[in-house]
């Protein structure tokens, strides 16, 4: 079965991409990848586990922080960038035939505020790309 869910971050923060399961199957290997899941395995993996620790990420901004024996492997990607934009697998290998549980999490950036002052008395800030002008008291 494959669920997904949408996660929203904002550039050079930390974002969080939920993935979990019972622990009754805890001790399965699983893996993150890049793009939908698959039939099997993870496209364009960036980390995987043996059940019980991380054996292999692609970089080290890609982190499990929960506890991976009682089947937390939410995945934390540090310093966001918009590159870090699109559809992530949560696989969980199950074993036998199509027994894996599977969940894409939709990762959406958007730039940071801004907040600029001008000498000539007046605010700026921009989110996204939308500019507010306010008057500086």
């Amino acid at each position: 079965m494959t669920s997904s869910d949408t996660v929203t971050g904002l550039v050079d923060e930390i974002i969080t991409l939920p993935c979990s399961y019972t622990t009754a199957n805890s001790g399965y290997h699983m893996c993150w990848g890049r793009g939908g899941c698959p039939n099997s395995k993870c496209n364009d993996e960036i980390l995987k586990t043996d059940g019980y620790r991380v054996t292999w990420r692609k970089s080290e901004r890609y982190q499990l922080l929960g506890d991976i024996a009682q089947g937390d492997v939410s995945l934390t990607i540090n310093e966001a960038t918009k590159e870090d934009q699109g559809t992530y697998c949560c696989r969980v290998e199950v074993p036998g035939l199509f027994n894996d549980l599977k969940k894409n999490v939709k990762v959406e950036i958007e730039e940071a505020a801004q907040v600029i002052t001008s000498d000539l008395g007046v605010m700026m800030s921009r989110t996204s790309v939308t500019w507010l002008l306010h008057p500086i008291n």
